[in-house]
């Protein structure tokens, strides 16, 4: 089997729909003699900032001498870019033979798995077939019922709970929080974040009712004494840990990734993982994670954040009303899925912006431009709309002055059509 074949094998999988569960993943894992039990791994959950925290903690790991294994959702540069060892992309024979092994799963049953749930067996079959020393696995929607939930963690994350994906989790903070928690195993410490009180009580209760052992994020204090458009510097208040940080990834949001990074080293450290204070310093400033207030380019500034979901939008106004004190210099291209909270993104995006540009992307799920600028045009002082992405960029980019700054935002496929028109391939 080719990779094209293989991608067409899982393209008929079921993907748009959500199928909770770990009965099909578990087949599959079943078939390929249980690789998720070979590797030990760091399995995050969260709103917000999963993907960020995984850079961290792989560049940081990787720089100690670790071979890692890297999982997250969604592709932002390329299909392949969800599976990867050693910062580089699963080769494609790899892909097409992992499938070759799971097609008679995939084909022969009356309940197929998700596409989703194929990726996640196929990046612990890469994974274990590659004898990584540890892995960092990224839930996909949710945690209890996720996929990736049947991984063996020595570290659980959950770096935040907001709203966001409410139809499937439910549409109070509490529902969410009990279906983020649900990756809390027995004996296995979990890593708290930023999560409100009302989450808080029900992720305790999850961890006292499966004996896992909560860890405050907050034991670790990060303070942010500067930055600029390169990168950002924290101050570090922890015995044992670097207590300076140069972060390459730049917005002040990252504040918070940043500490429940840390805090999963202080516990990887805890359990013999050999991480010195140089591998962090030295990772956490190559860090790179595409698409979260990524720049791509300088004067006239063009930065990509997803921003997908309402707290995501807020802490992106935030970080550009920094970056950008004049109001007038600040131009914004939004897309946003027709699932997401389309209202309560926009209007948190336009207490910071005037002018917006309306586009949608080429996912299905995608709110089509027209009816974008119907529901949220009238929230900004002027908006206009085209059909794709690319046309909005051929028209926009070039009537920018060098003074101003473009945010591309409201959804993860909108910033990856976008990184491929500004020829960002990797």
């Amino acid at each position: 089997m080719e990779y094209r074949e293989a991608r067409a094998v899982l393209d008929r999988l079921p993907w748009l729909e959500v199928k909770p569960g770990l009965s099909r993943t578990g087949r599959l894992l079943d078939l390929l003699g249980h690789p998720e039990r070979a590797f030990p791994a760091v399995h995050v959950a969260g709103t917000n900032g999963k993907g960020s925290v995984v850079a961290m903690l792989d560049a940081v790991l990787r720089r100690a001498g670790y071979r890692v294994g890297r999982f997250t959702s969604p592709e932002l540069v390329d299909f392949r870019d969800r599976i990867a060892i050693d910062d580089r992309w699963l080769p494609e024979t790899d892909w097409a033979a992992g499938v070759s092994r799971i097609r008679p799963s995939l084909d022969s049953v009356a309940d197929r798995p998700t596409r989703f749930e194929a990726v996640t067996a196929l990046a612990f079959d890469a994974f274990a077939r590659q004898a990584i020393d540890i892995a960092l696995v990224e839930t996909g929607l949710g945690g209890r019922f996720d996929a990736t939930n049947l991984v063996r963690p020595i570290v659980s994350v959950l770096c935040n709970v907001a709203l966001d994906h409410c139809a499937v989790l439910g549409g109070s903070i509490e529902q969410i929080a009990w279906e983020k928690a649900g990756i809390a195993k027995r004996g296995v410490p979990l890593l708290i974040g930023e999560v409100p009180p009302q989450a808080l009580a029900v992720v305790l209760a999850e961890c006292a009712e499966v004996g896992a052992v909560p860890v405050d994020a907050d034991r670790i204090d990060v303070q942010r004494t500067g930055g600029d458009w390169g990168s950002t510097t924290y101050r570090v208040v922890r015995e044992g840990l670097p207590q300076t940080i140069e972060l390459g990834l730049l917005a002040e949001y990252q504040r918070d990734n940043l500490q429940v990074a840390l805090g999963v080293l202080e516990l990887l450290r805890e359990q013999g993982f050999a991480v010195s204070d140089a591998a962090i310093v030295g990772g956490l400033r190559e860090a790179r994670w595409p698409g979260r207030f990524e720049v791509v380019r300088r004067t006239p500034n063009v930065v990509l954040d997803g921003a997908h979901n309402v707290a995501g939008a807020k802490r992106l106004a935030e970080e550009v009303e920094r970056l950008v004190p004049e109001r007038g210099h600040r131009r914004l291209l939004l897309g946003i899925l027709k699932d997401k909270d389309v209202d309560g993104i926009a209007r948190s995006l336009a207490e910071s912006v005037d002018c917006v540009t309306l586009c949608a992307s080429t996912s299905p799920r995608a709110l089509r431009a027209v009816q974008l600028q119907k529901r949220v045009g009238g929230l900004f002082l002027q908006s206009t709309w085209y059909d794709s992405v690319e046309g909005a960029l051929e028209r926009l980019v070039p009537s920018l002055s060098g003074r101003e700054t473009l945010v591309i935002a409201g959804s993860l496929s909108v910033v990856a059509e976008a990184r491929r028109w500004f020829g960002e391939d990797r």
